[in-house]
C-alpha cells in the first residue's frame, strides 16, 4: 500500500497532464475507485481497500490482480512525467530530459528508423556534453555508432567510435571515483567512533580521488575529490585548507575546468564562510558573507543556516552593530517558525549570548523579565553540543546578580562536567575555560587575583586552536572574549561594593 501511495503522489504531482492518471479510458471502474480511495485517504491499509472493493481480505486473488494492474500502470505513467514538476533542480531536470531522449531513441531503433535514432541521439549527446553527464554521453554515442554503421556513414562512424572510446575511459575512472566516494560517505555517516577510526584512511583516498579526477576530467569525479577533501579537513579542524579548496573551486569554475551548471555555489559559499569563521579569518569571512548573501532565499532553511555563520562572524569580530542588524533580520523573518526545533533553539541561545555582550541590543517584547532566557530546553547530555555554552551562560548570569551560593552549586556541576565529558584532546579549549570559571569562585570573585592566577590558563587558551567540527562544542562568543567580560563584571562589582560601603 505504501509503495502505491508513493507512486500515486509522484504521478499526480509530476504528470504532463494532471488528469492523465484518472483518464476514464485508461482505468476500469475498480482501478479508478482504488486510486481515488488511496489519494483521498479512504484506504489506509490493504484491509480497508479489499473490504470496500471486494468485501474480501487482501489475500483475495481479485484484489491482488487489481493492485498488480494499478502498480504497472503507475510505473508506466512515469515515462510521461514533466521534468520541471519532478524536481526544482535544473541539472536534474536536464538529466531526466536526456534520459528521455535516449529512451525514445531506443524505441525507434527497435523499428530500424536510424535517421530518427541519429536525430534523438544527437540531441541527447548535446545535453550530455553541456552538463557533463558522462554515462549518458556513452549511451548517446553507442546509439550513434550503431546508426552510422547501419547506414554506412564511415567518417561519422569513425569519429563517433573514437569519441566513444575516450569517453568510456573517462567513464570508468569516474565510476571508480564515485564508488569510492559513496563508500567514504557511508563510513562518515556512522558513529563518531567509526568516523574517528576511519579518518586516518582519508589522506590516501583523497590522493587517489584527485588522480581519478585528473584522469577523467569529469564533474562527478571532481565532486568526489572536493567533498571528501572538505569532510576530511573539517573533521581534522584544518579550516584554512577548506578556504583554499573553496577558493580554488571558484577558480576552476571560471576556467571551465569543472562544469559550471553542476557546481553548487550555495554550498561552496556556505562552507567557505564557515571555514573563515573557524579559521578566525574574520574580516575576509565577513566580506564573503555579505557578497554572497543574495544566493539564499530568506524563506529557506539554508538562509537561516547561512545567517548563523554570518552572525557568528560578526560576533567574533566584535562587530556588534552588524550582529544586531543580522539578529533582527532573523527574528523578524516569519519563516523562523518553519525551521527545525534544534535550529530555533540555537538562535535562542545566540540571542541570549548577544544580550550578554551587547546590552543595548533590541529586546523582543515579553523577554525583559528573563534577559538570558534561562528557561532553555534541556540539551543532550552527550559531550557534543551546547552544554558548555549553557553552563557558561547561566554562570555569568548568576555572577552578574551576585548570587554566590548559587555559583558554589554551579561550580560543582562544572567540575563534574569537566571530569566526566572533557577528557579528550579536542575538548581542551572548553576544559581550560571552565577551569577559569571555577577559579573565579575559588578566588572569591577578586578581579585582580583572578586575572593574575588565571593568566597561565588564559595564555594556554589563546594558544589552543579550535577542534575539528565533529567534536567541537559551540563557541558562540570566543572564550577569550567571555573571560574579558567576566573580569569586567568582577571589577565593576568591586567598585559598586566600595561605593556602597562609603
Amino acid at each position: 500500500m505504501k509503495e502505491i501511495k508513493k507512486l500515486i503522489d509522484i504521478v499526480l504531482s509530476c504528470s504532463q497532464a494532471e488528469t492523465a492518471l484518472l483518464d476514464v479510458p485508461k482505468q476500469s471502474v475498480k482501478e479508478k475507485k482504488f486510486i481515488q480511495g488511496i489519494e483521498l485517504g479512504y484506504y489506509i491499509s490493504d484491509e480497508d481497500a479489499a473490504k470496500d472493493l471486494y468485501n474480501a481480505s487482501p489475500n483475495d486473488v481479485r484484489y491482488k490482480m487489481l493492485k498488480h494492474r494499478v502498480k504497472k500502470k503507475l510505473f508506466n505513467e512515469l515515462n510521461y512525467v514533466n521534468a520541471e514538476k519532478v524536481t526544482a533542480n535544473f541539472v536534474r531536470q536536464k538529466e531526466i530530459q536526456c534520459n528521455s531522449l535516449i529512451y525514445q531513441a531506443n524505441i525507434v531503433r527497435a523499428r530500424y528508423e536510424f535517421d530518427l535514432v541519429i536525430s534523438l541521439a544527437n540531441k541527447a549527446l548535446a545535453l550530455a556534453q553541456e552538463f557533463d553527464f558522462i554515462d549518458l554521453k556513452v549511451s548517446a554515442l553507442e546509439l550513434l555508432t550503431l546508426s552510422y554503421a547501419e547506414q554506412g556513414l564511415i567518417k561519422k562512424f569513425t569519429a563517433a567510435q573514437e569519441d566513444l572510446k575516450l569517453t568510456m575511459q573517462r567513464f570508468v575512472n569516474e565510476r571508480e571515483a564515485v564508488s569510492m566516494f559513496q563508500n567514504i560517505n557511508m563510513q562518515l555517516r556512522k558513529s563518531t567512533k567509526t568516523r574517528k577510526e576511519f579518518l586516518p584512511q582519508l589522506p590516501l583516498l583523497i590522493i587517489q580521488l584527485e588522480k581519478l579526477w585528473q584522469e577523467s576530467g569529469t564533474f562527478s569525479a571532481y565532486y568526489a575529490f572536493y567533498r571528501t577533501s572538505i569532510w576530511y579537513h573539517e573533521l581534522e579542524g584544518n579550516f584554512k585548507d577548506i578556504i583554499t579548496i573553496t577558493v580554488d573551486a571558484l577558480r576552476l569554475v571560471e576556467q571551465n575546468k569543472i562544469n559550471a551548471h553542476r557546481f553548487d555555489l550555495t554550498y561552496n559559499n556556505f562552507i567557505m564562510v564557515y571555514a573563515h569563521l573557524r579559521a578566525k579569518q574574520l574580516s575576509d569571512g565577513l566580506m564573503y558573507a555579505q557578497e554572497n548573501l543574495g544566493l539564499y532565499q530568506p524563506s529557506t532553511r539554508n538562509w537561516f543556516a547561512y545567517m548563523e555563520n554570518y552572525f557568528l562572524l560578526a560576533v567574533h569580530a566584535r562587530r556588534y552593530d552588524l550582529a544586531d542588524i543580522l539578529l533582527q533580520q532573523v527574528i523578524e523573518n516569519s519563516a523562523l517558525q518553519t525551521i527545525p526545533t534544534i535550529a530555533k533553539e540555537r538562535w535562542m541561545l545566540y540571542r541570549s549570548y548577544f544580550r550578554l555582550i551587547y546590552p543595548q541590543a533590541a529586546v523582543p517584547e515579553g523577554e525583559a523579565n528573563n534577559p538570558y532566557l534561562l528557561s532553555l530546553p534541556e540539551y543532550s547530555k552527550d559531550k557534543l553540543g551546547f552544554n558548555v555554552a549553557i553552563l557558561t551562560l547561566q554562570f555569568i548570569y548568576l555572577l552578574e546578580r551576585g548570587e554566590t551560593e548559587a555559583l558554589l552549586y554551579r561550580i560543582e556541576s562544572i567540575k563534574k562536567y569537566v571530569s566526566t565529558h572533557l577528557k579528550d584532546a579536542f575538548s581542551l579549549r572548553s576544559k581550560l575555560f571552565l577551569k577559569l570559571l571555577v577559579l573565579t569562585v575559588t578566588e572569591d570573585y577578586d578581579a585582580v587575583a583572578c586575572r593574575t592566577k588565571g593568566e597561565a590558563l588564559y595564555k594556554r587558551l589563546m594558544e589552543t586552536p579550535a577542534p575539528g567540527d565533529a567534536y567541537a562544542e559551540i563557541e558562540i562568543v570566543p572564550y577569550e572574549h567571555l573571560w574579558d567580560l567576566i573580569l569586567q563584571i568582577l571589577a565593576k562589582a568591586e567598585v559598586n561594593l566600595k561605593v556602597r560601603s562609603r
